[in-house]
């Protein structure tokens, strides 16, 4: 039998979860996408900073950025948007698009009870806020 691998845990910043919020209730209706800033230690991984992606799009049902447009940085850790509906759980074109270690997706109403952290394989991470 295969070992398990530990599953990660996502940490925001309390300043990381409100610019998370902030910016969504910003853009509602449409999506919006940040770049999440912060370092990967072991299975943990802890955002404290928050970017605005240059020339990055958005609309009610998608959002991105061109990658080739993104300065180098080795602390961008993955990215976050939101769903301006009812879910936070990933599109299969969000999973296909994922950027960095990890996917966080904020939905509609915007608040800390709604922010989940997804891996590659659209496994919900553990999260919290501190």
């Amino acid at each position: 039998m295969g070992k398990e691998r530990p599953q990660r845990t996502v940490v925001l910043t309390r300043q990381a979860a409100d610019g998370i919020i902030t910016f969504s209730k910003t853009y509602h209706p449409n999506e919006a996408i940040l770049i999440l800033q912060g370092k990967k230690k072991g299975n943990e991984i802890t955002v404290d900073g928050l970017v605005i992606p240059p020339f990055s799009s958005n609309g009610p049902f998608y959002s991105g950025f061109p990658m080739h447009d993104l300065p180098f940085d080795n602390s961008y850790v993955g990215t976050a948007h939101s769903h301006p509906g009812p879910s936070n759980r990933p599109s299969l074109e969000d999973l296909n698009n994922l950027f960095g270690f990890v996917s966080v997706i904020i939905h509609f109403p915007y608040e800390d009870e709604t922010i989940a952290a997804w891996d590659r394989q659209g496994r919900k991470l553990e999260l919290s806020i501190k």
